[in-house]
């Protein structure tokens, strides 16, 4: 199946993750066919789990959503809201008043001009709060709260939290612009397995039926104000038109490169839909709605506890069903999508700082434009000559759609205003569609660095589709089957983002040290194998900053003031871990082996990586397949050839090149580390692990051993042993001792050293040191008594 999808990959000339982009295409397309052949059927499957989610689990995304907004805020005063997002060094890519306004940007879209008139009066009509009369002064201020519940803190906490899971996944622990790279402290090296896959996929799909939604409220919005002003019927195949219309633009935007164009026409659409408010501020009743403003922010803040937790329990969670499980869901699917731009304009920032941001200036912004559209509605509803129009078209007739246009239709200047808030609709959905399939095309990928058209061409036309399969097929019930979908969609990404929560702060206890200044772990730039393997055969492209797996660099551990935190992470490393672990390093024929087997007279369980990595270059076993795949040509050896020869092969190839050698540590590592881990554990707690390591460079991890111990001999004694045991010329000797990393080297990647000038003896009176000196003490420390003899020696401690 891998070798099909990479064939394939490869004949349409894209540059992405295989299974990751076809097995989301496939199931955007199964959905859109299915649909398109089966509507009533799809539709039903849709709407009787919407009804489950909605009515019975409801409670569930209140509770999550609440639960995020309490840890986001916990977070940022917490000691790890000092900590940056990217390098600890790193410093803001854009300036405070920027940054602000980008984020004000975000909070400024369609969904506001949709509902903005829509929801205020519908809750002013039909009170959901117990005991509070339609139409009453009590029911104008609490339709307010509502709308600022949804559209404010709560909503911006499911934004905020993907975003800063993103921006400190991505930018701190430099791995792929993914969703399950969040998972990384559960997952490891799995987020590139088929568990991180499968994340992924889900996450490409939400973000798919997220924005088909959003496009097809938006065409439904386009087409009543169409209607209102020029007497454009409403149909489903005008609004199909209008999807048609927003999606070739959007893939004109992609095709032709025009990132900067439309970053600039967003920014004026900002101006527009600004300047638009505005204009209701001063049409309206200006003063009266300065005092709404301020009214409805008090007001809000006081009953957000109790909104916080509503579930419309008396009313069978029919109301919150409605209302807020769906746009908690709707806007979960938004979250890999507006997380992501949100983390990438905050690199440099704090934590603490990104959520303040994040969270108080979209929430401000909202509460301004809903006491401006939402009190002004309210008062033109209870004027005496317009009485109840609006809530005759929103709730009566149930077309909210209109509502917008009907509002701006009882100020001056109609024309004029509904031309600019159609233009402000269509622009907004144009930018977000081509947002969108970047960020698609992102996660993806698992880079950010640009990638053939082709791909985001994909996913605009991805989006268009299963707008208009929905809509098409839905008929007069195109708004509610577009709820459906998309609450069936979100439920599962709405308990990723709670996990994701919870890994954030994982990683942040692992990372993150008690001192201060507060310094965390600096780590390598990940890239996907299947990306780092293509740009390693591109003459082009340089590999060296970049690393297949997960790793941080050496000596930037976080250092605490009292104690290591011992987080979950910390407890899984130790668990079955013997009692001691020694790593022994040091050059081809240095006397490793003979050092080992001093350890072993002494207790010590012996483990050696060279046999661990033939193991691993065995016929048949996935290792060995992949280095054939990667490496085959130039090794020069078969399928079949014994894992020696391939060995040397290996070794000879990677001490000429060290692309090479950087790949194959990458693909091969993290598979001996695992095996030694294993082998550990099958020891038990109360043995002592001597590790052989066959090259300096697995001591990059310092902290899976307790002490690392080299062995070293003069270059001229090493050069004899590889001819008089091994049979090797001496030429090749001379080259095998040269390649090696030097005496010095290795001296400096130990703790502590032996000298082994061929004397055995020698050799084992500096081990028996060693372990006197740092095995034994730990020992005695663990249990004074237990196995111990009068001579050092231990009996009970693991088994040969």
């Amino acid at each position: 199946m891998v070798s099909v999808l990479n064939r394939l990959h490869d004949r349409l000339g894209l540059r992405t993750t295989p299974s990751i982009f076809f097995l989301s295409a496939a199931l955007v397309v199964v959905f859109t066919v299915a649909m398109g052949l089966f509507p009533g059927p799809v539709q039903g499957a849709f709407g009787a789990v919407a009804h489950v989610l909605r009515y019975e689990t409801g409670w569930f995304y209140t509770f999550s959503v609440t639960a995020l907004v309490v840890f986001a805020l916990g977070l940022a005063v917490s000691r790890y809201g000092r900590v940056k997002i990217g390098d600890d060094d790193s410093l803001p890519a854009y300036s405070g008043l920027t940054w602000f306004g980008m984020l004000f940007a975000a909070g400024v879209g369609a969904i506001l001009m949709f509902w903005g008139v829509a929801e205020p009066i519908t809750h002013y009509a039909n009170p959901p709060m117990y005991g509070t009369e339609a139409g009453s002064d009590r029911a104008a201020v609490e339709a307010l709260n509502i709308a600022n519940f949804h559209f404010g803190l709560h909503m911006w906490t499911i934004l905020a939290v993907p975003g800063l899971a993103f921006g400190y996944f991505t930018y701190k622990r430099k791995l792929p612009p993914r969703v399950s790279s969040a998972f990384h402290p559960l997952l490891g090296d799995g987020i590139h397995g088929p568990w991180g896959k499968a994340i992924d996929i889900l996450a490409i799909v939400a973000t798919v039926f997220g924005l088909a939604v959003s496009v097809g409220m938006g065409s439904l919005q386009i087409n009543s104000g169409l209607t209102y002003v020029y007497g454009v019927p409403v149909s489903g195949w005008v609004q199909a038109g209008i999807i048609a219309v927003i999606t070739a633009v959007g893939l004109a935007s992609v095709v032709a490169g025009m990132e900067k164009g439309v970053k600039r026409l967003s920014y004026a659409n900002i101006v527009l839909a600004v300047a638009l408010m505005l204009f209701v501020l001063m049409a309206g009743a200006s003063m009266s709605t300065m005092r709404a403003i301020v009214e409805s922010v008090g007001s809000y803040v006081n009953q957000l506890p109790t909104l916080a937790f509503f579930n419309d329990t008396h009313g069978n969670g029919e109301w919150s069903g409605d209302w807020t499980v769906f746009y908690w869901a709707w806007t979960v699917t938004w979250a890999p999508f507006v997380g992501m731009f949100v983390a990438k304009i905050s690199r440099g920032r704090t934590i603490r700082q990104f959520v303040v941001g994040v969270l108080a200036v979209p929430s401000a912004f909202v509460a301004v434009w809903m006491a401006i559209y939402g009190y002004n509605a309210i008062r033109i509803d209870r004027a005496p000559e317009t009485r109840g129009s609006l809530t005759d078209t929103i709730v009566t007739q149930g077309n909210p759609e209109a509502a917008l246009f009907q509002f701006l239709g009882s100020m001056p200047w109609f024309a004029v205003t509904a031309l600019v808030a159609l233009v402000v609709i269509t622009i907004f959905f144009i930018t977000s569609i081509d947002s969108g399939a970047l960020v698609m095309d992102a996660m993806a990928n698992g880079h950010e660095d640009e990638a053939p058209r082709r791909q985001r061409v994909f996913w605009t036309l991805a989006v268009g589709a299963v707008c208009a399969a929905i809509l098409l097929t839905a008929g007069e019930n195109g708004l509610d089957a577009l709820q459906e979908v998309i609450i069936v969609i979100g439920a599962p990404v709405m308990l990723l983002e709670v996990l994701q929560a919870v890994m954030l702060l994982q990683a942040l206890r692992q990372d993150a040290g008690t001192a201060r200044p507060m310094r965390t772990r600096q780590w390598k730039k990940v890239l996907p194998a299947e990306e780092y393997h293509r740009r390693a055969q591109e003459d082009t492209a340089a590999v060296s900053e970049f690393v297949i797996r997960p790793e941080y660099e050496v000596g930037t551990e976080p250092e605490n003031d009292t104690h290591q935190p011992r987080t979950w992470h910390w407890q899984r490393e130790q668990e079955g871990r013997p009692v001691y672990q020694l790593a022994l390093t040091g050059g081809a024929s240095s006397g490793k082996r003979t050092a080992a087997h001093a350890f072993e007279e002494l207790g010590a369980v012996m483990l050696d990586s060279v046999q661990m990595w033939h193991e691993l270059l065995e016929p048949g076993t996935a290792t060995r397949e992949e280095v054939d795949r990667i490496f085959g040509e130039q090794l020069g050896t078969g399928p079949a050839a014994p894992a020696a020869d391939v060995s040397d092969a290996l070794d000879e190839l990677m001490a000429r090149n060290e692309t090479v050698r950087t790949r194959a540590h990458e693909l091969l590592m993290p598979h001996m580390r695992e095996t030694a881990r294993r082998r550990a554990r099958e020891a038990g707690p109360d043995a002592v692990m001597v590790q052989v390591l066959r090259d300096p460079l697995e001591t990059e991890q310092h902290d899976r051993f307790d002490l690392v111990v080299a062995v070293a001999a003069p270059a001229e004694e090493r050069v004899q042993r590889l001819r008089e045991d091994e049979g090797v010329p001496a030429d090749v000797a001379w080259d095998i001792v040269d390649r090696a990393p030097s005496e010095d080297e290795t001296r400096d990647i130990a703790d502590r050293v032996i000298v082994n000038d061929g004397d055995v003896a020698q050799v084992r009176e500096q081990v028996r040191a060693i372990w006197e000196d740092e095995v034994l003490p730990v020992l005695q420390e663990d249990d004074p008594t237990e196995g111990q003899e009068h001579d050092g020696t231990v009996h009970a401690r693991g088994t040969n």
